[in-house]
């Protein structure tokens, strides 16, 4: 299976890179101008349409109708091994994006489709991923049995140019299951999809294959027309990988003003953020945060505070006793949770300026971050204490050479 599935991307079209080596700068003028993306596939619409147009009362000619019209493939090295293939693309509009975090939103949202995240691979390497199924495509009752019809489909969803992405549904066979109307007895049947009804007029479970052969195909574009939908009402930009973006520029741009960081304090939040990280420019004598500057001539102190809350420990007794004539039997059993501290620490730190004269930073139950940030405040605080007074005996040095 997997050979017949890389021959067939082979001949259909060849993998490029998804991105060519561009500056940060253009990179980030690029993602600030560009439109929302659009995934397009006229296919859908097609097929759809056309199972539409093929309908009929009757099952039976409803299947052969669809055969007429869409024909299984055929392994050119073994002729008789046919397939139940459905391949399309989607047409990406304006694609900017990054492999991972594409990937990533369609297996979350593959996650959510029925058993289709249970055996899930996903290959960034090779930029595709692949999954296997069961679905429920048929059902047929009658007066002694109900048939339910499956497929196991092996799904392939692969980038295969910067603007195309590649869905692709292989499968072989059905698997009905049967049950007796009392449930008193069941039977599983395996057929190949190309030896039964409607390929085989004389087959057994007629209406049962009939409807598997046509549910089939209406399960698989309905899933990819519910990927496109997917894709375009939520990944219509790759906030992620814009925010990544924006993040390195910002970055960029403050280092470029003040040299390199002395030291950076990060993970203040869980977003990608400049505006969450503290930056220390030793060389320029600067502290940015939170979109602010900060000379370090102008700290005048840094504390850290906590606010804790208490959550007193709680009994819970087990079992109730018995008593007879006010002699007890049986016992009572009971148990306490132990009383819980929840730090809340936060680090302030005055500024000797009137537009931003006070600082708080919090931090939560992170007490190692807080001495962290604590620790380097006052680090400041020192050197610039230590210029102080350096400078003022460098000072009195002078006057003193030149009364001399």
């Amino acid at each position: 299976m997997k050979k017949i599935l890389s021959t067939l991307l082979m001949i259909a079209f060849s993998s490029t890179t998804i991105f060519s080596q561009t500056s940060k700068d253009n990179l980030y003028a690029k993602a600030m101008n560009a439109p929302i993306m659009r995934w397009t596939c006229p296919d859908i619409e097609k097929y759809q349409g056309l199972l539409y147009s093929l309908r009929d009362g009757d099952e039976k000619v409803y299947a052969n109708n669809v055969m007429e019209q869409i024909k299984l493939y055929a392994d050119p090295s073994s002729p008789s091994n046919k397939y139940m293939i459905t391949q399309t693309v989607f047409n990406i509009e304006n694609p900017l994006y990054k492999t991972e975090n594409l990937f990533a939103h369609i297996s979350d949202w593959m996650k959510r489709q029925g058993g289709w995240g249970k055996k899930m691979i996903m290959d960034i390497d090779n930029k595709e991923i692949m999954s296997v199924n069961e679905v429920q495509v048929g059902q047929y009752s009658s007066f002694v049995s109900n048939f339910k019809a499956y497929i196991s489909p092996n799904l392939v969803i692969k980038l295969i140019e910067e603007d195309k992405l590649l869905i692709s549904f292989v499968t072989k066979e059905y698997k009905v299951v049967e049950r007796s109307s009392d449930n008193r007895s069941t039977h599983t049947y395996i057929s190949e999809i190309s030896k039964v009804y409607p390929f085989v007029p004389k087959s057994s479970r007629k209406n049962t294959y009939a409807a598997a052969y046509v549910g089939a195909y209406q399960y698989v574009w309905m899933f990819i027309s519910n990927l496109r939908d997917e894709l375009n009402e939520n990944f219509s930009k790759d906030k992620e990988y814009l925010a990544t973006l924006r993040y390195e520029h910002s970055r960029d741009s403050l280092c470029a003003k003040y040299g390199e960081p002395t030291k950076i304090i990060n993970n203040l939040s869980n977003t990608l953020d400049i505006n969450n990280e503290i930056y220390f420019f030793e060389d320029a004598q600067k502290v940015v945060f939170m979109g602010k500057t900060i000379n370090f001539k102008d700290i005048m102190s840094c504390t850290i505070d906590d606010d804790p809350q208490f959550i007193p420990g709680r009994s819970t007794t087990y079992g109730a006793g018995i008593s007879f004539f006010g002699i007890g039997l049986g016992g009572k059993e009971t148990t306490r949770t132990a009383d819980k501290v929840i730090h809340n620490y936060v680090v302030d730190i005055k500024i000797d300026n009137l537009k931003v004269p006070f600082i708080r930073i919090a931090i939560g139950q992170d007490e190692h971050k807080a001495t962290d940030i604590a620790s380097t405040f006052e680090y400041v605080i020192r050197h610039k204490q230590s210029n102080k007074t350096y400078s003022t005996q460098k000072s009195r040095k002078s006057s003193q050479r030149m009364k001399r």
